[in-house]
């Protein structure tokens, strides 16, 4: 079709028109964006303090370095198929989500920058508008002394570090997760090594390798101790987190415990906690959830979960929720048909007296060694010393990871959060007796977090298979 030169005004200005009214839908979305704002919880934010707790935590660890820069890098990549989850280094120093990100506190100044993508209009149409895409007005409810785009982090570092001013605090140390240790994050990036096509260098060491590179002169500093002695004491607010999502999980294993009857699938009694977990408020789970019957019973993380459980399986129920960034952990073992069998029976009232004697004995004033010892010398008086297994994985710290930062070992704090879960199997049997809780130190000895599930055997005998689905 040929146009006359009217009829191509005509179309331009047709076409013009269209173009402003995106433009102005644009800018428009820009201003309403940040209240669509995807990955920074502000329930979350302000529930654990809000601007004022996270400048608190910051200048808590500026403190502790005594001069420098401290840097943090936010996740870059959301984690494929699941609700974005923020570094939980980054996240404990900002409370926020965002992808792309990174803080620089200078430490003389006690100022942190937050530095974050520019997001072009339609990424903050599908996904929300992180920190730097809001109004400025809004930016300074954060506290940040400036929010810049990520591009102008290089040219600030140089600026600091062109010639060694100053340290450069950036954890050295291995990142963790929702569900795995710093140790275990590093056995992970000995397994991309071993691989002859993993990766040859994971993104948080290439970026101390980045850094290194370009600002050689910079006196680079590990500050991941530092970063784990404040995160293993929780904050007031944590602790009450800490609380509502081990409500939470309790009353979600509990009820899965209540529908368990044999001829379900494992996956079912996970179904039924990860339902109550979401109806609940929860954000995720602190770990795929174990449902071990039968022959998988003695596979300590079985998590296929996919077996149909036969009359007198003993299960072991291993599953906790996450909030705000808090995880929770919890276990217990029972027979699917709701009546223990005799030797089961006899081995699950030794575990719940040692658990009973380490939780008696995590007091301010005493070791993790003397509790573990409680524990062991319970499994001694039944003939089976040798088996004891509490401390190191099988007994761990609990915060924004699951195998939270730390080991239980030295004298017990108040404001520390681990599990008590020691175990008793024989694999030729089939058994496999694991009674998990997460408790907190308190001044006046231990509190027990997940106390709503049962775990006295004849309370679990009359819960499972009690309700009908």
């Amino acid at each position: 079709m040929r146009y006359t030169r009217a009829q191509l005004i005509q179309e331009l200005n047709v076409r013009q028109s269209k173009v402003l009214r995106l433009i102005a839908i644009g800018m428009l979305l820009s201003f309403a964006l940040p209240v669509l704002a995807q990955y920074t919880d502000m329930a979350a934010y302000n529930e654990l303090g809000g601007a004022k707790e996270f400048a608190r935590r910051r200048e808590s660890l500026c403190a502790q370095l005594k001069g420098g820069n401290a840097l943090f890098f936010s996740n870059i990549i959301n984690t494929p198929g699941a609700h974005y989850r923020e570094d939980n280094d980054f996240y404990y120093f900002t409370g926020i989500a965002d992808l792309g990100s990174a803080v620089l506190i200078n430490c003389e100044r006690k100022a942190a920058m937050l530095f974050q993508p520019q997001q072009p209009v339609r990424v903050k149409m599908v996904l929300g508008s992180n920190v730097l895409g809001m109004p400025k007005e809004q930016q300074q409810a954060f506290g940040f002394a400036s929010v810049m785009p990520i591009g102008n982090l290089d040219g600030v570092l140089t600026q600091a570090y062109g010639q060694g001013e100053n340290e450069l605090w950036v954890r050295l140390g291995f990142p963790d997760k929702v569900d795995g240790a710093r140790s275990e994050l590093g056995r992970e990036y000995a397994d991309l090594y071993e691989h002859p096509y993993g990766e040859d260098v994971p993104l948080s060491r290439n970026q101390i390798k980045r850094l290194r590179e370009r600002y050689p002169a910079a006196r680079m500093r590990d500050l991941t101790q530092v970063v784990d002695d404040m995160r293993n004491i929780k904050t007031p607010q944590e602790i009450e987190i800490l609380r509502r999502v081990a409500k939470i999980s309790a009353e979600g294993n509990r009820r899965a415990m209540a529908r368990a009857k044999p001829g379900m699938f494992e996956y079912e009694v996970e179904g039924e906690a990860y339902y109550w977990y979401y109806k609940n408020g929860a954000q995720g789970v602190a770990y795929p959830a174990i449902v071990g019957s039968g022959p998988n019973v003695n596979t300590w993380h079985y998590f296929s979960n996919r077996r149909k459980m036969a009359a007198n399986d003993l299960v072991v129920f291993d599953y906790g929720a996450d909030l705000h960034h808090m995880t929770m952990d919890i276990t217990r073992t029972f027979n699917v048909s709701g009546k223990f069998t005799p030797e089961q029976a006899k081995w699950y009232a030794v575990d719940l007296e040692a658990q009973k004697a380490i939780i008696n004995a995590l007091r301010p004033g005493n070791t993790y060694q003397q509790a573990g010892e409680a524990g062991k010398a319970v499994y001694v008086k039944h003939g089976i010393g040798d088996q004891f297994r509490w401390l190191g994985p099988q007994g761990h710290f609990v915060g924004l990871s699951v195998h939270d930062v730390g080991v239980p070992i030295g004298p017990i704090k108040v404001g520390q959060v681990l599990t008590v879960e020691p175990i008793i199997e024989f694999p030729d049997k089939q058994i496999h007796i694991r009674i998990e809780d997460t408790v907190l130190i308190t001044e006046n000895g231990p509190e027990i977090l997940t106390g709503g599930v049962p775990k006295e055997m004849a309370d679990v005998e009359r819960l499972v298979g009690s309700e009908e689905n």
